[in-house]
């Protein structure tokens, strides 16, 4: 039973923490702190590319789309497994120069949410 009362932690944490960490992301990208945001990411954030390639596309979107100016919340997702528990947040983005989907994957760690994953799906992404 105390198994399961533990796993239900990261649930009742997990999308505050995460509410947080996205509002903390887009301080950092809007003053153009990106070094902070990779240092602080998950590592296997940083496994899944090369500092190289996070520069330029972290570099890009700031170039075409501008600082985010509003972002709502369209879903989230919690799960917990083995003791880890992740949490994807869908946001609804508007930058200034456009507008798009941000999906979020974080890890909880303690009662902090660490990026794992940053996507952007933008139109104006692309096209600008």
């Amino acid at each position: 039973m105390a198994a399961v009362l533990a796993g239900c932690g990261g649930v009742i944490k997990g999308k505050p923490a995460a509410q947080r960490a996205v509002v903390e992301f887009h301080d950092l990208f809007n003053q153009g702190k990106f070094d902070e945001i990779w240092k602080d990411a998950d590592p296997k954030f940083r496994d899944a590319s090369t500092r190289q390639k996070y520069d330029e596309f972290i570099g890009a979107v700031s170039r075409k789309l501008g600082k985010v100016t509003s972002t709502s919340n369209a879903g989230w997702n919690i799960k917990s497994v083995n003791f880890k528990t992740t949490i994807v947040m869908t946001q609804k983005t508007v930058f200034e120069n456009g507008g798009g989907t941000e999906i979020f994957t974080f890890a909880l760690d303690g009662t902090n949410a660490v990026l794992l994953c940053w996507n952007v799906q933008s139109m104006d992404l692309i096209t600008k």
